[in-house]
């Protein structure tokens, strides 16, 4: 524990040198918080007792050369986003003291590696969305009303309402549930009715962000996991975790209408790999397939691979994501922009 206490306290001194001054960029939005798996992890599970950690090299290898635990090479699909709103990077929340959590006014990550939608959804001690979502009450309730800018609480109130919630999860729910042949709970759904069931789940979980003050959110789900370099783009297993993609846009509109005053944008991670594997040189890509990890060393020419390891994708294909999301594409609709400069 002394150790991880160590580790956190130079991370954060890491955070406040590189990140606080985010390259004049104007501020869009408040704050950014952030939910979700090691898609978008930050270095909360460096805190817990799993194997699903990245806070060794080469991990962050393109991140002042620091292993943070960001399950890649640089910086992860929530952390272009927030430079792109004008804010610096969201810490961890298992990485802040108690202490100095109302601090935290820019934003903060809960997610966690190897954690899905569902509670039973996990590989070892991870943050189930449910306990993110109890932690971000934890600090909308207890922390952030100790801040001298929220002593009222309209002020509280217009700071989460302002604020976007990334929420990037679902993934493992296949790899380490529906997929797996040891467990049978949701065997007896087909792959349409286990994606309406984990849209539901995710809905009611969003819900309760909502009730909060959350109003604007992006939301991502499954991957093209059947894609990864340890599998060559099983086919099968893609289109058994297809519907999840397909149905996520109904999904959020459907939410866009139940919750009053809310905005959201789908992004399509599915379909953006479906988009680099048609034309990959377009994208600067000349490997799509392999790891860049080879043997637990790092390639040289990284902005050449889309896989950073085994399922996790490198910073240059998440520029390409952040960029088209932000600005404006099919990948994600709206764009975060929009998003970031509607008026609720």
């Amino acid at each position: 524990m002394k150790s991880f206490k160590v580790f956190w306290a130079f991370s954060f001194i890491v955070y406040h040198a590189f990140f606080v001054k985010v390259d004049g960029a104007k501020r869009l939005v408040p704050a950014l918080y952030v939910f979700g798996d090691s898609s978008v992890d930050a270095g909360n599970n460096n805190n817990l007792i799993t194997h699903a950690k990245a806070n060794v090299p080469p991990n962050g290898i393109d991140f002042n050369n620091r292993a943070t635990g960001r399950f890649t090479n640089g910086k992860t699909f929530a952390d272009l986003i927030a430079i792109k709103l004008g804010l610096p990077l969201q810490p961890p929340y298992l990485g802040i003291s108690k202490s100095e959590r109302y601090q935290e006014i820019n934003g903060i990550n809960y997610a966690s590696g190897a954690c899905g939608i569902l509670n039973d959804s996990r590989d070892g001690e991870c943050l189930s969305l449910d306990k993110q979502i109890e932690y971000f009450t934890s600090t909308v309730v207890n922390d952030l009303p100790k801040h001298k800018h929220f002593k009222s609480k309209d002020k509280l109130k217009h700071h989460l309402s302002k604020s976007i919630y990334l929420i990037s999860v679902g993934s493992n729910d296949y790899f380490l549930n529906y997929l797996k042949p040891e467990i049978r709970t949701y065997k007896n759904m087909n792959p349409e009715e286990f994606a309406d069931y984990l849209l539901d789940q995710l809905s009611s979980k969003i819900k309760t962000i909502y009730n909060l003050g959350a109003r604007k959110f992006v939301v991502g789900t499954v991957n093209q996991i059947g894609c990864s370099p340890n599998l060559y783009c099983n086919e099968t297993i893609n289109q058994m975790v297809k519907p999840c993609s397909d149905k996520l846009l109904m999904k959020v509109q459907e939410m866009e209408k139940k919750f009053s005053g809310s905005m959201f944008v789908s992004a399509n991670g599915f379909n953006f790999f479906n988009k680099i594997k048609n034309d990959p040189k377009k994208y600067g890509f000349i490997n799509i397939f392999k790891s860049c990890i080879q043997q637990g060393l790092p390639c040289t020419n990284r902005k050449d691979y889309y896989f950073w390891d085994f399922g996790h994708i490198t910073e240059a294909a998440l520029k390409i994501y952040a960029n088209e999301c932000f600005s404006g594409s099919k990948m994600c609709f709206p764009d975060v922009k929009k998003l970031a400069h509607t008026h609720l």
